[in-house]
């Protein structure tokens, strides 16, 4: 146990009795001890030998106190391995003689602990990390044949490996993919920067990112979807519902699924969608179109409206992704459907192809930049007709 362990800082005197004489740390393990220098220095006059600090530096005693807690972080791994203790050995773990084996798998895990306990992502974000998590504790037994991985074993060719079966085995598109390394690039500079390991495995791997194209329906094509008569499956239907209401929103799926009548609210007697983004946490105001307020109106005596307050049928993602397939058969659509094109559609075909500004759909969709709005400022062919009628009628 940790406890096991004291540690002590004070002047080391040698020959020396007076003037500025050097700070030592003394760990002592089971009676046996290991000192080392601190790197600092200090006068009698100017350190507090009951506190075994410095009286007039803050900087020194923030270094005494990270080494400090670095001797007890250490000693618990050890423990936590099952491993031989001794002070010797806490003493070359600090100056770097040492190094404590630990693994990748069981290194992520502590991480997205840690990032829980602080509460300074949000929980979408954290649900990446533990994505990440689960497709290596699945690429590391394929890979190696071994349930984990030394974190210096990992290396240009895990990277690479890695990679490749992010792209073969789970068929993710390229930006996907890095993204997925993003965040193993994070756990492995943190790693880096806490001295488990001594190189990053990144520093020749380059992310490419690979431009594309946002889908997004026409005009004709959502009306398709609108007026297809689902009245024989009532799955269906609700699931047709989610997507046109995003497709005259644009909210994200979770954001649509999380509001209650609280986030209704009146604006000049105009119906508003008032709601925080799960993703940015940015707070977002969306006007109200026809089209999805009947939506919210159709819903108003059901369940999850009486007992739940929610605006909207709770239904799973991947559920709502599989019947939007079927959907997209029944109404003879030439590409398949997701709810993430119905926020593409709702910036494209419902805001920029009807004249509103970049400036105010960059507002609605929640973005903090107007270069990731400008992703769906492509010239559609309605808009080029519409420009051209604008002409026609001025000349």
């Amino acid at each position: 146990m940790p406890g096991q362990a004291s540690i002590k800082f004070y002047l080391f005197e040698g020959p020396k009795k007076e003037g500025v004489l050097p700070i030592y740390m003394r760990i002592t393990f089971n009676r046996r001890k290991a000192e080392l220098h601190m790197g600092f220095t200090s006068t009698k006059k100017e350190w507090d030998s009951v506190n075994q600090n410095s009286k007039v530096s803050r900087a020194i005693n923030t270094k005494l106190s990270e080494k400090k807690a670095a001797v007890y972080s250490y000693l618990s791994e050890l423990e936590k391995e099952k491993k031989p203790v001794t002070a010797a050995l806490l003493k070359d773990l600090i100056t770097g003689k040492a190094q404590v084996k630990i693994n990748l798998l069981e290194y992520l895990e502590r991480h997205i602990q840690e990032i829980t306990t602080r509460a300074q992502i949000k929980t979408i974000s954290l649900n990446k990390y533990k994505q990440s998590q689960t497709t290596l504790h699945n690429y590391i037994p394929e890979k190696y044949g071994l349930p984990d991985l030394l974190m210096d074993q990992v290396n240009y060719e895990f990277i690479n490996g890695y990679d490749l079966y992010l792209k073969k085995t789970l068929n993710l598109h390229k930006n996907t993919i890095n993204k997925y390394h993003s965040r193993l690039r994070t756990v492995l500079l943190k790693a880096l920067a806490e001295g488990i390991v001594t190189k990053q495995p990144y520093a020749n791997f380059k992310l490419v990112t690979q431009k594309t194209d946002r889908e997004f329906l026409s005009q004709e094509d959502l009306t398709k979807v609108v007026i297809k008569d689902l009245s024989h499956n009532k799955s269906l239907d609700k699931v047709r519902d989610l997507f046109v209401f995003s497709c005259y929103t644009g909210l994200r799926f979770q954001d649509a699924q999380n509001l209650t009548l609280d986030n209704l609210t009146i604006y000049n007697k105009k119906a508003f969608l008032r709601f925080t983004q799960e993703k940015t946490g940015r707070a977002i105001d969306i006007p109200l179109l026809p089209a999805a307020k009947k939506i919210i109106d159709k819903y108003k005596n059901e369940p999850e409206r009486k007992i739940l307050n929610k605006l909207l049928p709770k239904i799973s993602n991947q559920k709502v992704n599989s019947y939007l397939k079927v959907i997209s058969d029944l109404v003879d659509l030439k590409k398949t459907l997701t709810h993430h094109m119905a926020r593409h559609t709702f910036a494209t075909t419902i805001c920029l192809n009807n004249g509103m500004p970049m400036e105010d759909v960059s507002k609605l969709l929640g973005h903090s930049n107007l270069k990731t709005t400008a992703i769906y400022g492509r010239i559609t062919q309605d808009r080029l007709q519409k420009s051209m009628e604008k002409i026609n009628k001025k000349i």
